[in-house]
């Protein structure tokens, strides 16, 4: 073979080389823009997994943001705190909504939060509370969600026969069961129920032959009963000594304390009725204040002998030291000449309600009120021993209340503990549970018209003015959310 044939086949092969290597870059530049094209896919996937997942994440807290406004307009409304002093500011154009903003505190890792609530009619005793959360996430939409809470008729202050903070005890013969006073007396053959329950966030003890005819709530401890002691009901069997479907244990309250009013107040210094005196409130000439009632004030309050202290009016009586009543002396509320007859005593001291007690001449419970206003902090005793039956209602959250006497209590008792010896009975009225106290504070909302209760709970996720049942609330302060 010639030297140019020779050179003529090398470079056809050094040719073939060259395409060779050209077509391998090519395949791997090739595979290297299908893999880089594959992992932004997978990155940009990651990137939108972890915003939706941050997402989903920040719509529960939104939710639970929303809640919270609702249960701060449902708390202020109870606790007769919506006014500018608590940061609530009346809706514009209204004289009955308030609207209230939140935008400080709600500083998360990835999102900041605000709240945004408004009571519709917040001064009855049915209003609408409606909150909005608003999330913000940066480079993100923000996220808003809104609930609307009506009530309905509040829970009355003494919708339970006995409550405590810590222990109820039941000793000797105690018992406790219902009646209704709208039927007439205490009758155990044709008037008595059992719908009473006795609620601690302690224990219930139960010894000797003491029994609970009702139900008993507790935060979580099982009842102790001992002897032969019972807790049942109307359709019980015999056996065990306690129904188990008249226990429960997830028992939850929050006693606020009770305070005495401060308007003007006739003041009555060292009040006595001892020896045979008998002393009537009002006196004549005293004039009721803006509420209708009559209004007292004392550095302490005692009746004793035979003594008796007549209750013929609507009366408030502020006590600043100590409470007594012995020997066969008696406070009658209501009776002879009386017109709308019930009381209320304040007293941060000792109560002792010994010798003939106190005399309800109304009949009805709610007419009749204890308030132990010592502060959390500090405890009083409260004692109900006298021969008389006490028909009335006792709210001494920070007080330790023993019942002793044989005439017993007909109403409920709240208290920080709460003791039941001898033959000390409780029969608790079911009116209580819808009755407010005339005149009473019930503590926290300064009405007497007890606690709101949730009606019904909505979510809002429709367009607002679109007439649609859920459609969300535009006004203030929801303005500038949607």
């Amino acid at each position: 073979m010639s030297q140019r044939g020779l050179s003529r086949k090398s470079a056809s092969a050094g040719r073939r080389r060259i395409s060779e290597q050209g077509s391998a870059v090519i395949t791997v530049l090739i595979l290297a823009a299908v893999t880089a094209v594959i992992a932004s896919g997978f990155l940009f996937r990651s990137v939108q997994e972890a915003k939706l997942a941050t997402r989903g994440h920040f719509q529960i807290v939104a939710l639970n943001l929303a809640e919270a406004g609702i249960e701060e307009g449902l708390h202020a409304a109870n606790s007769a705190a919506i006014n500018s002093a608590n940061g609530w500011s009346l809706a514009s154009g209204s004289t009955t909504d308030y609207v209230k903003t939140i935008t400080t505190g709600f500083n998360f890792d990835q999102a900041t939060g605000a709240i945004y609530v408004r009571v519709d009619n917040a001064a009855s005793s049915t209003p609408t509370v409606i909150a909005a959360c608003s999330v913000t996430i940066p480079n993100q939409p923000k996220i808003v969600k809104q609930i609307r809470v009506g009530s309905t008729a509040p829970v009355r202050l003494f919708a339970n026969g006995i409550v405590a903070k810590g222990n109820v005890t039941f000793s000797g013969s105690a018992d406790i069961d219902s009646y209704d006073s709208s039927v007439g007396a205490y009758n155990t053959a044709t008037n008595r129920s059992d719908r009473a329950t006795v609620a601690s966030l302690a224990t219930v003890q139960v010894t000797g032959s003491a029994t609970i005819y009702g139900y008993v709530a507790t935060a979580g401890t099982t009842p102790s009963v001992g002897g032969s002691g019972r807790i049942y009901g109307a359709t019980s069997p015999s056996s065990p000594r306690v129904d188990p479907n008249r226990v429960r244990t997830d028992f939850s309250t929050n006693l606020l304390d009770a305070t005495a009013p401060t308007t003007s107040a006739y003041s009555l210094g060292a009040y006595s009725v001892a020896g045979s005196s008998t002393a009537s409130l009002p006196r004549g000439g005293d004039v009721a204040g803006a509420n209708g009632r009559y209004l007292y004030t004392c550095s302490s309050l005692s009746v004793g002998g035979s003594g008796i202290l007549k209750i013929l009016g609507p009366v408030d009586v502020i006590v600043t030291g100590n409470t007594s009543i012995g020997g066969s002396g008696y406070i009658a509320v209501g009776g002879t000449g009386a017109v709308s007859p019930s009381l209320n005593i304040y007293c941060p001291g000792t109560l002792d309600l010994s010798g003939s007690g106190m005399v309800n001449n109304t009949s009805l419970p709610i007419n009749a009120t204890i308030w132990g206003t010592k502060p959390t902090g500090s405890t009083q005793t409260v004692t109900v021993g006298g021969s008389a039956a006490f028909r009335g209602t006792i709210y001494a959250p920070n007080g330790n209340v023993s019942v002793t006497g044989s005439g017993g209590v007909y109403g409920a008792i709240i208290g920080n503990t709460v003791t039941l010896s001898g033959s000390g009975d409780v029969h608790y009225d079911v009116q209580l549970a819808t009755a407010a106290v005339p005149g009473g504070p019930s503590p926290g909302t300064g009405s007497g018209s007890g606690y709101l209760r949730i009606g019904s709970w909505s979510e809002l996720k429709e367009a607002p003015g679109s007439g649609h049942a859920f459609a969300r609330d535009n006004r203030a302060p929801f303005t500038t959310l949607f």
